[in-house]
């Protein structure tokens, strides 16, 4: 708890009494306010879980008429929330906040010129089940451009898929192992596919050292793809081109929903889609995601090959 005289803006966050997941934290009332200034008292758990419901509150001293409170919420020094609240005629002011995001909480309340501030670290969890938590991770993959095919409360196929593309991007073990620091990186909104054509509207680019596909609308990678690119016998074609040709079902060689960029290069779904480089030249992806990458790709559309 910490006080402050000559000061004309208070912040109280506390846990919301209808949540069990966190354990309650004894509460002070706000210390009356003096003739002038404030007396502040922020009182917070130091560490939360992920999807609590927190109540943010305080006091303003002798409130002028139409004042408001401005209240900035960062995580990780990046703002997560900006909202502004009326005083009561007492002065006493609360706000809900739901912690979504990761990892260190600063909640900053100012009026009149002054300013006071607390705040807390999240918890981010060690597996995920079925439920919110799964929800929220599902959701923050796909925010960040790695395609689940799903924003549901399961860890599914396509879960897995998308995990090991978040690795592949960004230089860690190649498996569908979840972990505690990627919720933390996609939380912080951190480690999506490294955009390197922008200028060029909605686009593909192809990195063989990640062995990962975008697809890309300006410089945002809207939906990332583990894929297997060509062996050293065989390599995929680097470069610049353009798709021009569209072969959707199987064919004879087993290819899924075909679209093609220069000669028999394609990127298509196969069976098989290891961690390494494994095809005759054409770009593999994962066949559960065939049929949508074909839908989103256009003839004429670029396609960038590089790495």
């Amino acid at each position: 708890m910490s006080r402050r005289g000559g000061i004309r803006a208070a912040v109280l966050i506390v846990l919301a009494a209808a949540l069990v997941a966190v354990p309650a934290t004894a509460t002070a009332a706000p210390a009356k306010p003096a003739a002038s200034g404030i007396s502040v008292d922020v009182d917070a758990p130091k560490r939360v879980q992920l999807l609590s419901k927190l109540q943010v509150s305080g006091t303003v001293a002798n409130p002028a008429p139409n004042e408001t409170v401005k209240i900035t919420v960062t995580a990780s020094e990046r703002e997560v929330l900006k909202d502004e609240v009326s005083p009561g005629a007492d002065g006493r002011f609360s706000m809900p906040l739901v912690v979504d995001a990761c990892c260190g909480y600063v909640v900053t309340a100012s009026a009149g010129g002054a300013t006071a501030s607390d705040g807390f670290n999240v918890s981010v969890p060690r597996k995920l089940g079925k439920g919110k938590l799964t929800r929220l991770f599902n959701t923050s993959l796909q925010s960040l451009g790695f395609h689940t095919g799903t924003k549901g409360s399961r860890v599914t196929s396509g879960t897995r898929l998308a995990i090991k593309a978040f690795r592949k991007t960004n230089g860690m073990p190649r498996n569908e192992r979840y972990s505690r620091e990627i919720f933390r990186l996609l939380l912080q909104d951190r480690g999506a596919f490294p955009v390197q054509h922008p200028k060029d509207g909605r686009h593909v680019e192809v990195d063989i050292s990640r062995q990962v596909m975008a697809l890309i609308e300006g410089d945002r990678p809207v939906h990332t793809f583990h894929v297997a690119t060509g062996t050293g016998g065989t390599p995929t074609v680097r470069g610049s081109f353009r798709f021009y040709r569209k072969e959707p079902g199987y064919n004879s060689k087993r290819m899924y929903y075909s679209v093609y960029f220069i000669g028999g290069y394609a990127t298509h779904g196969y069976s098989s889609v290891p961690n390494r480089r494994a095809s005759h030249g054409c770009v593999r992806n994962p066949i559960q995601f065939s049929r949508f990458i074909y839908n989103w790709i256009d003839i004429g559309m670029p396609i960038h090959v590089y790495g």
